[in-house]
């Protein structure tokens, strides 16, 4: 069996070695051929202070990657932190090489019948294109948002997923699963000609509640159903052992990142610098206060504290990513119930979860799936008057049916894709790699020296480190065997 398993790696390691040197020639054979020769100095480009303001708001957005990275090394067990850091280097390399290539093309470029964007490739062309801003000021914008749709997914499969099966997966929703639902409803900012068929139907979705943080969710989800519980979770009578994080001040700090980074990711979807910006974040810093505190008051009182300082910073995600889809037309008042509303289904959600036996590491599902739903339902509610030409119920239903098409679009695909890599190389990491961690680096030299090192491998799994009720064998005796 060993040979067997080791055999199959050589030949995906084999296999993978030879698409990459066949993708870097490629790609030089298409620099040279077709290379967009008019990109150096010569995009069209709006107003200095949209351009200014964009380019600040995409690195606000990006900044959330190191939120994101204090925030899962925080919440992710010691053995385990420096791999999920890894992860989330990764995540922006993906994203920037997938999205650079055939992603942004897809959810960007000239439309098929509203479904597909059909040019744009490698950027070429793009130049000679604008909105409010340059073409490819605004591949950098939309760009960081790609990458936080990825993040998602590293977060709540942290520590039972194999560096590569989670790296296929990304790439998968840096060039298809992303960009095609994303198309269906921004499809027409860059190119307004472009009739998106989701957007056409009147579809709202300003700054990503389903195109980044539902779709995101969704894709998570699933990830999570298939490989199922970290070993230890849970006992076997269903009840959770506590998964104590690494560093919960640098969870903390990944928080305040995340919520400073928000407000670009809000502020900066008006594509301009107008009287609208100082709106947005208001209602943004709002939404999140108000989801931090009905969080905090539903764990404390209905939940008898439990897991309390985790479902208030939850909660607090939940209330951005809730206000996200309407923070161009809802009420400050509006955001501050919406943020509450969010609290309450983040604080309620994190603990079902628990109870079905779904262990989201990070509490991705409660904070970006549910609170997606909740804020693009509700902003037919609580959006200013005026905000849409159709009546609130109509405008709901036209909501519903987006979130609906996300789910949906987010099931089979993932499904269809974890499948797959479930297939060749499979998803989850060994027991023993899960219980005693895993390093992607070897200590022994490759090239025969005298002086090779030997990692050391410990003959037993750490007491300390396996929960407590949890079985310390690896062997597959308990809940979380993959």
């Amino acid at each position: 069996m060993a040979n067997s398993i080791e055999t199959k790696q050589r030949v995906i390691k084999s296999l993978f070695s030879m698409l990459f040197v066949a993708g870097v020639i490629g790609l030089a054979l298409v620099t040279i051929l077709t290379g967009d020769k008019q990109t150096v100095g010569v995009g069209l480009a709006g107003r200095p202070i949209d351009e200014l303001w964009v380019l600040t708001c995409a690195a606000l957005v990006f900044i959330m990657q190191a939120g994101f990275l204090c925030y899962e090394v925080g919440l992710a067990r010691p053995i385990h932190a420096t791999v999920v850091a890894i992860k989330n280097v990764v995540d922006w390399t993906i994203s920037t090489v997938g999205f650079f290539t055939v992603g942004f093309a897809f959810m960007f470029g000239d439309s098929w019948s509203g479904i597909i964007g059909t040019d744009s490739f490698l950027l070429i062309g793009v130049s000679q294109q604008s909105v409010t801003v340059g073409g490819l000021t605004f591949f950098i914008f939309q760009l960081a948002f790609a990458g936080t749709a990825i993040t998602l997914v590293s977060g709540s499969l942290v520590e039972r997923t194999s560096m590569l099966a989670y790296s296929l997966i990304a790439i998968a929703l840096a060039v298809f699963i992303y960009p095609i639902y994303g198309h269906w409803v921004w499809g027409g900012l860059l190119n307004t000609s472009n009739r998106p068929w989701l957007a056409e139907l009147g579809f709202h979705d300003f700054a990503g509640g389903t195109v980044v943080h539902l779709l995101g969710a969704v894709v998570a989800l699933m990830g999570i159903l298939l490989v199922g519980p970290r070993i230890g979770r849970f006992n076997t009578d269903g009840t959770p052992n506590e998964m104590k994080g690494s560093n919960i001040p640098l969870a903390l700090l990944g928080i305040i990142i995340l919520w400073f980074g928000w407000w670009g990711f809000n502020g900066g979807s008006f594509l301009e610098f107008d009287g609208n910006v100082g709106r947005a974040v208001l209602v943004t810093n709002i939404s999140a206060v108000a989801g931090l505190v009905g969080a905090g008051f539903t764990g404390y009182l209905y939940q008898k504290s439990y897991a309390l300082n985790m479902k208030l910073v939850g909660g607090a995600i939940g209330g951005l990513v809730a206000i996200t889809p309407g923070a161009d037309v809802v009420t400050p008042v509006g955001a501050i119930v919406t943020g509450l509303l969010a609290g309450v289904i983040y604080s309620l959600g994190n603990d079902l979860l628990l109870r079905w036996g779904i262990d989201d590491a990070l509490g991705v599902i409660p904070a970006h799936g549910f609170g997606a739903i909740l804020g693009t339902l509700s902003l037919s509610v609580f959006a200013a008057d005026g905000s849409f030409d159709r009546p609130v119920l109509q405008q709901l239903g036209i909501q519903a049916l987006g979130v609906t098409v996300c789910i949906v679009w987010g099931v089979v695909t993932s499904f269809v894709f974890y499948g797959l890599i479930q297939m060749v190389i499979g998803l989850r990491m060994s027991p023993r790699e899960e219980i005693v961690g895993f390093e992607l680096e070897s200590q022994v030299w490759p090239y025969g020296s005298r002086q090779t090192v030997q990692p050391s491998q410990p003959s037993t799994v750490p007491p300390s480190l396996v929960p407590q009720g949890a079985s310390a064998q690896a062997n597959g005796t308990h809940r979380g065997q993959p």
